[in-house]
């Protein structure tokens, strides 16, 4: 078996995660992952290609195998015969993690969280608005990767806490090349989309920390280069849940229960939240960065 820390969590798998990080503890593991389906689970997911569920019990199948996640503790994985566990593993890192932690009654939110200027933010927003851009933009100029692509966020005592995820970022071949990575020493982690895991392990930030701020990414076609406005009042909620990880699944088979949206509610509530938009065709990335950095002080 192996051991590893990874979302702030004791795991203990049965297969590698490269981009964990590699632990030695003796105590019950926070989460178990198992590479292996129950043949129940793959026989209701015959009938439902996309998602089922059962009380606290969450599990899909897609492309790539099959997926579960069990009371907030275990996930299961099984790739299709023909398909490279590899791929497999992403989506346990991704939508299935995912799953898991709304099972704990976590809210996950679309988008990568930063350390930077002594304060937890997130980089969300709408695809191709430049939010790995934007993340390693500010990993540049000395802040700290806290988590890649979902960022896992909680309340306790009357805080809103952010979970760390693990030390690499998954950017686009330009981006990786941008940031000056070779592309040829770098692990390929999503064929479709021509991604690979940047290794963040120097500028990795693994505790849980208060969340500050979060900044919702999108483009526009006329106006300024850039448009910086805060959010206030109930559109924090709307823009907080239209950006939810899992809202592809709320839309189908899970509903966002009410003590979600009211925990929605609640970060929405002791957190700053930003539009920022950016107009297309434009190298906005600096101007971005200083609106970002001035915001923080």
């Amino acid at each position: 078996m192996h051991k590893y820390i990874g979302y702030g969590q004791k795991i203990l798998s049965d297969t590698t995660f490269d981009q964990f990080i590699p632990a030695n503890f003796d105590e019950e593991p926070d989460l178990i992952i198992h590479h292996y389906v129950e043949d129940d689970i793959k026989d209701i997911l015959k009938e439902q290609y996309q998602l089922s569920m059962r009380e606290n019990d969450i599990f899909y199948r897609n492309q790539v195998g099959f997926f579960e996640a069990r009371e907030g503790k275990e996930i299961f994985f099984e790739e299709y015969p023909d398909q490279d566990e590899a791929e497999a593993r992403e989506f346990v890192m991704g939508n299935t993690m995912a799953l898991l932690f709304f099972e704990r009654n976590m809210n996950v939110i679309h988008g990568s969280a930063v350390r930077f200027n002594d304060k937890t933010i997130i980089i969300s927003g709408d695809s191709g608005a430049g939010k790995s851009t934007t993340a390693s933009k500010l990993i540049k100029e000395g802040g700290k990767l806290i988590s890649d692509d979902q960022s896992i966020v909680f309340i306790k005592d009357d805080k809103a806490l952010l979970l760390p995820g693990y030390p690499a970022q998954k950017l686009c071949e330009d981006a990786s090349e941008r940031n000056e990575f070779n592309v040829d020493d770098l692990i390929k982690v999503d064929n479709t989309k021509n991604k690979f895991a940047i290794p963040r392990m120097e500028e990795f930030y693994g505790e849980v920390s208060k969340l500050d701020a979060i900044y919702f990414l999108s483009k526009h076609n006329d106006g300024d280069d850039v448009i910086f406005k805060s959010i206030e009042g109930a559109d924090k909620v709307n823009v907080m849940t239209m950006n939810l990880f899992l809202r592809p699944f709320f839309q189908t088979t899970v509903k966002l229960p009410p003590k979600d949206m009211l925990q929605c509610i609640r970060i929405a509530s002791k957190v700053d939240m930003y539009r920022v938009s950016r107009k297309k065709e434009c190298n906005t990335e600096e101007e971005i960065f200083k609106l970002i950095s001035d915001s923080l002080h």
